[in-house]
């Protein structure tokens, strides 16, 4: 399937990235006149007017920002091609689907392969967006236009605040004078999700909150009080632990 691409950022590279490693056609890219993007070269396509891409095109990426999604479809004329976006939040567009990578996108530029990676999809033409799927060697999920906003909420608590989570880590560790440590977290953080993905009981916490070790908790607490807000994060997520391994069976 011949595709347009409209915009220049993750998205547009993640698909863009895979569309020529199956070899499959891309018509062109169209970005705003002040983008710098490197999309165009990276992947070899021009940069083209959007009504050229809608009338040369099967199918239509709109690969920008959320907030501008809306507002860019509308400058795209009626044409034969579907128009998609990779959007987990908002609903999909003009009859067309939305297929959201569960994945944290890398920079433009920058390695990107979505084989193996959930695509949730959402909207008409399902068939076209399993295909795609498919092709690219990814596995395919669907979500109802009215729980994107639930599924998205679900997304981001596994991928941007698994991240904010990380910069406190490395904020507290430098306030108790340990520096340097950046790599050491990520590796701890691995072992982490390494041990919640294999195993779905109370095994997949460790930790004083998963022990009932209140002693630590309340020294935890205390270290902590000078930042109201990062000591009422712990607290709240200490309680989710601890509620859960009550509720979680062995």
């Amino acid at each position: 399937m011949r595709l347009g691409i409209i915009g220049g950022g993750r998205a547009a590279w993640a698909y863009g990235s895979g569309w020529v490693r199956l070899g499959w056609p891309i018509a062109g890219v169209w970005l705003r006149d002040e983008s710098l993007s490197q999309l165009p070269d990276l992947i070899g396509a021009p940069r083209r007017p959007v009504a050229e891409l809608a009338a040369e095109c099967e199918l239509l990426l709109v690969a920008v920002s959320d907030r501008a999604i809306e507002e860019v479809a509308a400058i795209i004329p009626e044409s034969d091609a579907i128009i998609f976006h990779a959007s987990g939040a908002l609903r999909s567009l003009r009859d067309g689907f939305s297929l959201h990578p569960l994945k944290a996108l890398p920079p433009v530029g920058e390695p990107s392969d979505l084989s193996d990676t959930l695509l949730v999809f959402e909207g008409a033409h399902r068939r076209t967006a399993r295909l795609v799927t498919t092709a690219l060697g990814a596995r395919f999920a669907e979500v109802s236009a009215e729980m994107k906003p639930l599924y998205h909420a679900g997304a981001v608590f596994g991928s941007n605040y698994v991240a904010a989570m990380l910069d406190i880590a490395e904020a507290t560790l430098h306030r108790a004078g340990v520096k340097g440590a950046r790599q050491d977290l990520t590796a701890l953080a691995y072992s982490a999700m390494n041990n919640w993905k294999r195993e779905e009981g109370r095994a997949r916490f460790t930790g004083p909150a998963s022990r009932g070790d209140l002693t630590t908790l309340k020294a935890h607490l205390a270290a902590l009080a000078d930042d109201a807000q990062v000591a009422e994060i712990y607290k709240l997520l200490a309680d989710w632990i601890a509620r859960s391994t009550v509720a979680t069976p062995e």
